[in-house]
């Protein structure tokens, strides 16, 4: 039985099979001699294919989305990070040229301080500097080599720092001026009245000596280099004098005045050897008047 209706169900498949292909040609017939005539069949027929036609390539524009949004959030990350290491490479570079623009308005102001009339100058850096409390040593980059010769001057910009008490090939030591074995003649900028400033250690105010009991010295007085024996240039900064630094004392013929260096020991890097062009003079040594 079933193969019988099986026999008999497959010709009326057949001729339905055959009328819709019959039909499409007659479609095509019609469509290629008058193409506005199936206008709307060609619409409907296209609106009611949408659904399937969207559906069928569906999966492959969403493939095609997801794949270029990954790809450019990949490459956005990528440049986020190279942009990051430049900036940080940027960074690097600036601080390290905000220090060289800092080094040279340093040196350039030390050499618009050198005394270039009467003396030669040589600029050296400080590479070491001695752990004794009450000592004020520190060693330099140059040495004999260049020239550099004992109790030479050396300058902070328009500041007196110290001078030179050891000389090697290679480097030297330089006393500043806050060592308790060093002492320098100073002359008061105010007043011209004069007297010698000793060292009282690292971190500790000098003491200007020899000063007379009728001095009118004063907090704030500013004391620079007198000249007096040829070693330090004249009219080079010292010290200032300290509030209350000023002590007078009944009977005594001296005063007795504290001031602070206005070399900051701890910040200077660079420095100034100086020397007279008429060298190979004599030049007192350190502590003397």
């Amino acid at each position: 039985m079933i193969n019988d209706t099986n026999y008999h169900a497959t010709p009326g498949f057949s001729f339905r099979f055959m009328v819709l292909i019959l039909g499409a040609l007659v479609l095509m017939a019609v469509d290629n001699r008058n193409p506005a005539a199936l206008a709307p069949v060609r619409t409907f027929a296209t609106m009611m294919a949408y659904p399937l036609l969207y559906g069928v390539d569906f999966p492959q524009r969403a493939y095609q989305r997801s794949s270029g949004f990954f790809s450019a959030q990949r490459q956005l990350s990528e440049e986020n990070i190279s942009l990051k290491q430049q900036v940080q490479v940027f960074s690097a570079q600036q601080q390290d040229l905000n220090r060289v623009l800092a080094e040279n308005q340093r040196l350039r102001t030390m050499l618009n301080a050198a005394p270039r009339d009467t003396y030669t100058f040589l600029m050296a850096e400080i590479f070491k500097v001695a752990q004794d409390p009450v000592r004020g040593l520190v060693t330099l980059n140059k040495g004999s080599r260049d020239g550099v010769k004992e109790s030479q001057v050396v300058l902070d910009g328009n500041k007196i720092y110290g001078q030179v008490v050891n000389v090697t090939p290679f480097d030297s030591s330089v006393m500043q001026l806050i060592d308790r074995e060093h002492s320098i003649p100073v002359q008061n900028q105010r007043t011209g009245e004069r007297g010698l400033a000793n060292g009282h250690g690292r971190g500790m105010p000098l003491e200007i000596k020899n000063l007379p009991a009728s001095s009118t010295v004063k907090e704030g007085d500013v004391f620079v280099s007198s000249g007096l024996g040829g070693l330090f240039p004249a009219g080079y900064e010292v010290a200032k004098v300290l509030p209350k630094g000023v002590e007078f004392k009944q009977g005594d013929l001296f005063a007795t005045v504290w001031a602070m260096p206005l070399v900051d020991y701890e910040a200077v890097r660079e420095v100034l050897l100086v020397r007279g062009k008429a060298s190979d003079e004599t030049v007192q040594p350190a502590g003397g008047n």
